[in-house]
């Protein structure tokens, strides 16, 4: 890293020293981060897997589901995952490799990690009993009719405007978007 500070490694978590933030709250702080994606992606699961059959099969399945929902990620958000968390890079070097700027990367890294607990929000209720929240001021995900909006964000046309999606929402699901920035947004952000 260029700032002379360095990352220490150990055991299944690692010290990123680097100053810059990754938090909500915008303060620069020391970050912790756990390759062992139950406490990274869902925080409260912090019991310990041990070595025993039923625990090495248990990770074996979170193993398998994480890598799948990876694959669904867009392939700059992918690849900063696979390099981050599997390889064990810097952001310094994630950006070099990506050709980014480190500010950049801890855009697309949040972007990745929103959408990986999306897309293991299942997952993790069936197998432990949780609820992840989805919190969010969209107001695409916040409506009962999601998944039909979705499918017509899908299907739009490239060359089509997003202005077609405004009228529909607003006459057919009584939606009032101002902008086509939310649409563009939630297909951003939220969907995967």
């Amino acid at each position: 890293m260029g700032d002379g500070k360095k990352d220490q490694r150990s055991g299944n978590h690692f010290d990123d020293n680097y100053d810059g933030s990754l938090s909500f709250t915008q303060k620069k702080r020391e970050r912790i981060y756990f390759f062992d994606w139950e406490i990274e992606l869902y925080g409260c699961l912090n019991n310990e897997l041990s070595d025993s059959k039923a625990n090495i099969k248990r990770k074996g399945l979170i193993d398998r589901e994480v890598k799948k929902a990876v694959k669904k990620l867009t392939d700059e958000e992918r690849q900063f995952i696979e390099k981050f968390y599997f390889e064990f890079k810097s952001y310094q070097e994630i950006a070099g490799i990506l050709k980014k700027r480190v500010y950049e990367l801890e855009r697309i890294h949040k972007r990745a990690l929103d959408k990986l607990r999306i897309l293991l929000a299942n997952f993790v209720k069936d197998h432990f009993n949780l609820e992840v929240s989805q919190k969010t001021d969209c107001v695409i995900c916040n409506s009962p009719f999601r998944p039909e909006l979705d499918e017509l964000i899908k299907n739009k046309k490239k060359e089509e405007t997003n202005a077609r999606l405004i009228r529909i929402f607003s006459q057919r699901y009584g939606l009032e978007i101002k902008t086509p920035q939310v649409i563009i947004g939630h297909q951003n952000k939220h969907m995967v």
